[in-house]
């Protein structure tokens, strides 16, 4: 069996299953895709987690948009529109039954936003609780998008009308964006404008950068504080203190929130640049944390990126989305 990228950990809660077509919209959310049709025909059996036993009519075909069921509903918080997901997914063909690709059930699996997008995984998590397996079925090209059958040799088969069948795991979910409370930035600090979906964009003081670690809170979340060595799910955008018109790096772009150890590179090699891990250890869940980072707690000489030259001052927003348990 062909697998898909593998990026974060699986759970492994048991759970029964029996096909039904239940709306998540009863928890006040509405799918991105309507329920029942089609997707109601395909059952799944096995641990939530763990490659499942899928079984359909075949030939099944798709209608002209996806549709969805939950095979089961879990019982952990509710997936809303922009919020981070765990998934674990496994793509079938729709015209024989037999499976396309998957993530690896053993070990990690998909963390992404819930938003709609191609392809469609996160839109399909998008008003799920957590313990929850989704079923849907559409054409191809609606639910993995043509850039993707191209890319992907497992799926060199398969025609943009053909009919797939996904049994998506939802097995945990984290904050999207920081939703704490607004909080006034230290003077002195760039200022920051965030755009619709929550990404940052930057306005520099004048005058050089600041020589000594600074850190100003700009939401205050309610959520658990980050320990010391705790693995944290992120999102943030780095920018350049002396190239204010580049942003070196920034999970916003790839639409794939960042897990990172919250714990120094000068104590585990796994870590982040210590004035990095002195923003986040002690924030919590749901906190927005600017930072500016000079040299001195920054990469030591040598190590640091090609897009980050010895020397620079880094400035960094983050956003706390969580701490993974997993």
């Amino acid at each position: 069996m062909r697998k898909l990228p593998a990026i974060v950990a699986a759970a492994g809660l048991l759970v029964s299953l029996s096909a039904c077509s239940v709306s998540a919209s009863a928890h006040g959310c509405t799918p991105v895709f309507s329920a029942g049709g089609n997707a109601a025909l395909v059952t799944a059996t096995g641990t939530l987690g763990a490659s499942p036993a899928a079984t359909f009519p075949t030939p099944l075909v798709a209608t002209a948009q996806p549709q969805t069921a939950l095979t089961h509903t879990g019982d952990g918080r509710l997936v809303e529109p922009g919020d981070t997901a765990n998934i674990q997914i496994t793509i079938y063909d729709g015209a024989t039954g037999n499976t396309l690709i998957s993530t690896d059930y053993t070990s990690t699996g998909l963390r992404l936003p819930a938003i709609t997008g191609s392809p469609a995984f996160g839109a399909l998590a998008q008003c799920a609780t957590v313990g929850s397996r989704v079923s849907a079925v559409g054409t191809a090209d609606k639910l993995l998008g043509a850039s993707a059958i191209k890319q992907n040799k497992a799926l060199s088969g398969v025609a943009p009308t053909d009919t797939v069948v996904m049994i998506v795991d939802v097995t945990q979910a984290f904050l999207g964006r920081a939703n704490g409370t607004d909080q006034l930035a230290e003077a002195g600090m760039p200022s920051i404008v965030l755009a619709p979906n929550g990404q940052p964009g930057f306005t520099f003081p004048a005058g050089k950068a600041p020589t000594d670690l600074k850190i100003s809170t700009l939401k205050a979340g309610k959520g658990a504080t980050v320990q010391t060595g705790d693995t944290v799910v992120v999102n943030y955008t780095g920018v350049l203190w002396a190239d204010t018109k580049t942003v070196f790096d920034s999970t916003w772009d790839r639409n794939a929130p960042a897990t990172l150890l919250a714990t120094s590179i000068a104590d585990d090699k796994n870590g982040v640049v210590p004035g990095f891990a002195t923003a986040i250890v002690g924030a919590k869940v749901g906190s927005q944390v600017l930072v500016v980072i000079p040299p001195k707690y920054g990469y030591p000489a040598g190590s640091a990126p090609t897009t980050v030259p010895d020397g620079s001052t880094m400035v960094f927003v983050i956003d706390i989305l969580g701490i993974d348990s997993k």
